[in-house]
């Protein structure tokens, strides 16, 4: 795919193919047709590209390999104090993927500068990940909570400045960061915290123990009841999502697995070809969360929807994961893509409140296993969990047990 496929009037090449951009336009033509662009997408990110080039030639640039980031920060604000936010909606996406097909190729000048405590960033992500042995998605986490504590330290030491840090510095900051965040976002700051002291204190960068002087977050187990959503508004659910469409086939595919087999939005996301086991009608969702793998029968219906999504859903691409975006760049789905997906839909079902997403429909699966009389063991072997405490939040949605055990009142 190169330029002459989209365009055949002679002036526009011509103008196309002008330096500094003009030498990479057919190879980035070629990129975004083996992404999966459609022919009209790549034509008004060609034209925006030309806007582009033509900003760079204003400013001298002759060569490609002068363009750096912030021109391209330059552009896309210029462009958008000009014409607005609804005539500049693809400007944006257009120009950074022009600018990450110029990284891939190495010719995009970078002149980021690396911040002082990149070092430390690194080698405790490493420590987490080799002798935590914490998932990928948690170590990013814990570097993005980690980083503005980074940040406030002064100096251009580093060493020097961890050094340097008081116990009242730590709670200065857990007070500022944590303050009206939920219990999660607290508890995850509080443990991004201890592991990084904890980590500087083996390394020798701290003295002490200023691991133990992190304020601590005092949460009570079992404290909370499941959020689901019905059996009637999770048939409603499926029954809205209109299957003529590859995202509608993708998104009754996802659903219905949610909804029949009660697995996390992570094993979702991670399912990949080969854990369809068609000739064994089995099934087979990985290990998450410290959890154990699942393998359950295929039934008619699940089966149904993902060969109705794979035929005429999936895009042609060379990743194994079932699931992908319906839009190019096609990639996996992330977490919050899928959240994104699954809440939109709950909401115009009429789901409101906080049983949003794919873990309501989970905890749905799992009330109704226990509303049918299945024990906690056989509970918590389908969900994956290892431990069966992990399961004993759902005892509090057990009203038919409750009811039968009352206290006595004798003052009523």
């Amino acid at each position: 795919m190169v330029l002459e496929d989209l365009l055949r009037r002679s002036w526009e090449l011509t103008r196309y193919r002008r330096p500094p951009l003009g030498l990479e336009v057919d190879g980035f033509c070629q990129w975004l047709h083996e992404q999966g662009y459609s022919r009209s997408v790549m034509r008004s990110h060609i034209a925006k590209v030309s806007q582009f080039n033509w900003y760079l030639r204003c400013l001298g640039i002759k060569d490609c390999g002068e363009v750096q980031e912030l021109h391209a920060g330059g552009f896309i604000g210029q462009h958008l104090r000009k014409r607005g936010r609804v005539c500049s909606r693809h400007t944006a996406p257009a120009v950074r993927c022009l600018m990450k097909y110029l990284s891939t190729r190495g010719v995009l000048t970078c002149t980021a500068e690396t911040p002082p405590y990149e070092g430390v960033l690194n080698a405790y992500a490493e420590d987490l990940r080799h002798h935590r042995a914490l998932a990928d998605s948690t170590i990013k986490i814990y570097r993005h909570y980690l980083i503005p504590f980074l940040q406030s330290l002064d100096g251009k030491d580093i060493l020097k400045s961890l050094s340097e840090v008081s116990p009242r510095q730590i709670h200065g900051f857990f007070a500022e960061h944590a303050q009206g965040k939920a219990d999660t976002t607290r508890g995850q700051i509080h443990a991004t915290l201890r592991t990084f002291f904890a980590f500087c204190a083996r390394q020798g960068y701290v003295a002490g123990h200023l691991a133990e002087t992190v304020p601590k977050v005092f949460r009570h187990r079992l404290a909370n009841v499941p959020r689901q959503i019905s059996e009637h508004n999770a048939q409603k659910l499926l029954e809205s999502i209109d299957r003529s469409t590859p995202a509608g086939r993708r998104d009754y595919a996802i659903v219905l697995l949610l909804h029949t087999y009660g697995v996390r939005g992570a094993q979702i996301r991670s399912l990949r070809l080969e854990d369809i086991q068609w000739r064994q009608s089995r099934i087979r969702f990985r290990s998450c969360k410290g959890g154990k793998e699942i393998v359950d029968p295929l039934t008619d219906q699940v089966g149904e929807s993902l060969l109705d999504y794979l035929r005429f859903g999936r895009p042609k691409t060379a990743y194994c994961e079932v699931f992908l975006t319906a839009h190019a760049p096609f990639h996996p789905l992330n977490a919050d893509n899928l959240y994104s997906m699954i809440a939109a839909r709950m909401r115009r079902v009429g789901v409101t409140g906080t049983a949003l997403g794919p873990h309501a429909l989970r905890h749905a699966f799992a009330t109704c296993m226990l509303n049918s009389g299945q024990l906690l063991k056989a509970i918590a072997d389908m969900l994956g969990h290892r431990d069966v405490n992990s399961t004993f939040i759902y005892t509090k949605v057990d009203f038919e047990t409750l009811e039968q055990l009352p206290l006595d009142w004798p003052e009523v």
